[in-house]
């Protein structure tokens, strides 16, 4: 196996956007002149790391350069009523029931992964537009929505995903796929890869994979740190699950690491055309992402300049400012619709707090599952442990030789 050339792992962190970000999760920027704003996340704690978010976030700095006013509501805020300053609320996630947001405010559905499940909502008729990251899942949600379905894709700070100013990218791979208890072809697939080349894998939970040690995997790293990742390898593989592939809903690891000026390699071409960015190489299986990812690194150069003309079309066509430019017709199109003068039924209030019951429920499942694997985790490290001292000669000997003394002088005191 090739020797790493080990970038530094000394990864800076954009302290601007997360500050900016952080104003954002404050409430800081909340209204604007053209109108405000809010996003229903999962969470507004950015050291969560989780995806809807960071998504989120995005968007709402474009929006912000452009006069709207932006804020989050968070789910552990979802049984609360909604701030009555809110002109529209966009809610990222299928399981957020928007029963408490208020009338007055518009509520936009985002539908960026899980389109089966979001069509399959009996709720749908409480949003006034659906929004959907490709056309396949528009089309999904045009079978069970009568109202306007749009295409926005997903976009990507390209404020915060830019080159870094030193030329040290490593002509190697790298991955930043998280780990969640269910095993995933990227694993197979890096393992392939790394017999003839270096691969660092950042992602939580990794501790629970069981590799053969020929990758270099480390911890998730700070969301900030991320653009120092892909300005320093050349290679990013990412891994987009069934649910999302199926439907052509790219991740923001695609944007993201192609505004870096790296080169993505990714598991599925549905949705790359209308992007733009069918230049992207595709695998289909482990042994196609070796091939590929030889002849990437094989010639840098070329890489190199293909990746500059994919990064050329994120910067011009995905970036935060052109997502906020496009959704601008279709936030004003909410704005002049008619305010509903009563209240959300019922019927709908209560599902959102019986739903939140259930979040909370789910929650407290998780957090014993991550014990669980934990104790099995380390169960396994000290039966290996044991094993080890087990085959150690010094073990042998003490068990042949000193046991059977120290026995014998026993019951030579036990005579006395």
């Amino acid at each position: 196996m090739p020797l790493r050339s080990d970038p530094s792992s000394d990864l800076p962190l954009d302290d601007a956007a997360r500050e900016l970000y952080q104003s954002i999760v404050d409430g800081e920027h909340r209204a604007g002149d053209r109108g405000n704003v809010m996003f229903c996340v999962s969470t507004d704690e950015l050291s969560d790391g989780r995806g809807d978010l960071f998504v989120a976030l995005s968007l709402g700095r474009g929006l912000l350069a452009a006069g709207w006013g932006v804020s989050l509501w968070p789910t552990p805020r979802l049984v609360d009523e909604s701030p009555d300053d809110v002109d529209v609320a966009i809610v990222m996630i299928e399981s957020f029931v928007p029963g408490m947001i208020r009338p007055r405010t518009k509520a936009i559905a985002w539908v960026r992964n899980w389109a089966d499940h979001w069509a399959e909502l009996p709720y749908l008729d409480e949003f006034s537009q659906i929004w959907c990251s490709s056309e396949a899942s528009a089309q999904r949600m045009r079978q069970c929505f009568d109202g306007p379905v749009h295409v926005v894709p997903i976009a990507t700070d390209t404020e915060l995903f830019r080159p870094s100013d030193e030329d040290s990218r490593a002509p190697e791979i790298v991955a930043t796929a998280n780990f969640w208890g269910v095993e995933r072809g990227l694993t197979a697939a890096l393992e392939h890869v790394a017999e003839q080349n270096p691969v660092t894998w950042f992602g939580a939970n990794s501790r629970h994979l069981r590799l053969s040690g020929r990758i270099d995997h480390r911890d998730a790293v700070d969301y900030f740190s991320l653009p120092g990742i892909y300005s320093r390898w050349l290679v990013v593989v990412d891994d987009v699950i069934d649910s999302a592939a199926r439907y052509g809903n790219q991740n923001s690891r695609l944007f993201d690491a192609l505004a870096c000026g790296a080169m993505v390699v990714t598991n599925t071409g549905n949705g790359l055309a209308e992007l733009g960015l069918d230049e992207v190489p595709v695998y289909r299986d482990p042994e196609d992402l070796a091939r590929i990812v030889g002849e990437l690194v094989a010639d840098p150069a070329a890489t190199r300049a293909r990746a500059a003309r994919l990064r050329d079309v994120v910067v011009a066509q995905h970036s935060a400012v052109a997502r906020a430019e496009l959704v601008r017709p279709l936030l004003e199109t909410a704005l002049a619709e008619s305010v509903h003068p009563g209240r959300r039924s019922s019927l709908i209030r209560w599902v959102t707090l019986e739903r939140e019951k259930r979040r909370e429920l789910e929650v407290e499942r998780d957090e014993w599952r991550t014990r669980y694997f934990d104790v099995v985790d380390d169960y396994g490290r000290v039966r290996a442990e044991l094993d080890d001292i087990r085959s150690s000669s010094s073990y042998r000997i003490t068990r042949r030789v000193i046991v059977p003394v120290f026995g014998l002088a026993r019951r030579l005191v036990g005579r006395r």
